[in-house]
């Protein structure tokens, strides 16, 4: 199995990449966001129950890293074992420049393990596009989301994977990058 990583800061076009791949291939397993999937449901309970504290990264990073982590290997979990090519929203390398970015560094070690077994094939890495726009799960400024993206790259540099850098083109170009690299 073949897993390609789809990887940047906030508002890269990850998103509008990986729907556009799925209308490309469309015979390849999905992994979604892990970090997206865990704030949306932390707060649809907190929601839910106004008495719940939400694990969320702008709450408490030490708690939510591990559990970060811990969807992450859930949803890599998923994958069908029959499934040749899955693309992946952001991996486990992600958790490495959360870790730094958040002064979190004694939780790398147990994510560089857990790295190491994930056996990840290649990773492209998305340019900033566009104009940044804030959400309920992507709160942070803009000045923080570069500082972000520069982490992120940092760490996907050092992950020993073969990194490809997407520029801020439009996304049937950056499709055709993929498809010409992954090919190869």
């Amino acid at each position: 199995m073949r897993k390609i990583i789809i990887a940047g800061g906030p508002h890269t076009g990850k998103t509008t990449l990986l729907k556009a791949l799925e209308y490309k291939f469309p015979e390849a397993y999905f992994v979604p966001e892990p970090a997206e999937t865990l704030i949306a449901r932390e707060l649809l309970k907190q929601e839910r129950d106004h008495d719940y504290v939400p694990v969320l990264p702008w709450i408490d990073y030490k708690l939510f890293g591990p559990a970060v982590t811990q969807e992450s290997v859930a949803l890599e979990s998923k994958i069908p074992p029959h499934v040749d090519l899955a693309f992946q929203d952001r991996s486990l390398i992600d958790a490495i420049g959360y870790c730094r970015l958040n002064h979190f560094n004694t939780f790398i070690i147990k994510v560089k393990r857990l790295i190491d077994e994930a056996n990840y094939g290649l990773a492209f890495f998305c340019e900033p596009v566009g104009d940044y726009l804030t959400t309920d799960i992507r709160r942070e400024s803009y000045s923080q989301a570069k500082r972000t993206h520069q982490f992120l790259q940092k760490a996907y540099q050092e992950s020993g994977i073969p990194v490809i850098e997407l520029p801020p083109v439009p996304v049937h170009q950056r499709i055709e990058i993929v498809q010409t690299n992954i090919k190869a």
